[in-house]
């Protein structure tokens, strides 16, 4: 047993989240949350409902992150007017719970450039953490916005994200037993989420974002989710 999976083990039953590991213990860790075991299938997680990417909200709490590099501490830390115009307190602390969970999926060097860098790179970023938090915004981006961008194809339709739906509801029940309502608040949340990014833009033509040098350098380092779910990047 290797001594972070006991240091996360202990931090766990003391009710704190361990924070980002940087370099290869990171690297080891699963690209996605909601592995099963026994080489089974990742489940698909579909909780991304509400809101969009967060992107301000995103940079704050990877500031906040690096005066305690705890995020339980962060939880407490992060001030209410943190999530405006979200009502009550309740809606505030899920949304607050919801960027953190994604950007925890960023190594501390990932984390670090997302607390200084310009806006273009902090977009790239947080749509990165948010596709290695939920897979099934990591497939659409490789499969759809890739495809369309490389092909100079058509733009992106809500029709595409209900295929890739029906697509994975063959496979996965998680999938295949989403309410309708429910599909249609993810299909929403997840175009919502790309204009924010600058992927595509209000007719759903997929656009690239042109990245620093050193942001290219960190994320090249990195398997999994990364340059391939902005499109061009690669």
């Amino acid at each position: 047993m290797g001594v972070n999976f006991r240091v996360d083990m202990a931090l766990a039953k003391a009710g704190i989240e361990a924070a980002p590991l940087a370099g290869d213990n990171a690297r080891a860790r699963k690209d996605f949350r909601g592995y099963s075991p026994m080489g089974a299938e990742p489940v698909y997680r579909m909780s991304f409902t509400v809101g969009g990417l967060f992107l301000h909200e995103a940079r704050d709490l990877a500031r906040a992150w690096f005066t305690c590099r705890n995020w339980g501490q962060v939880r407490k830390q992060v001030p209410d007017n943190l999530f405006v115009g979200t009502g009550r307190p309740d809606s505030a602390r899920r949304m607050r719970n919801e960027v953190i969970r994604r950007i925890s999926r960023l190594e501390e060097a990932e984390l670090s450039h997302l607390a200084e860098c310009g806006m273009t790179d902090a977009r790239a970023l947080v749509w990165i953490a948010t596709c290695r938090e939920y897979r099934v915004l990591a497939d659409f981006a490789r499969e759809t916005l890739q495809d369309r961008y490389r092909g100079f194809g058509e733009p992106v339709r809500p029709v595409d994200f209900d295929r890739l739906l029906d697509d994975l509801g063959l496979t996965h029940p998680e999938v295949a037993n989403l309410a309708e309502s429910t599909r249609k608040r993810l299909r929403s949340v997840a175009f919502r989420m790309m204009r924010e990014a600058e992927l595509i833009d209000a007719a759903g033509r997929v656009q690239t974002l042109h990245l620093g040098a050193s942001l290219l350098e960190l994320l090249r380092r990195r398997p999994g989710p990364g340059l391939d779910c902005i499109p061009g990047a690669g």
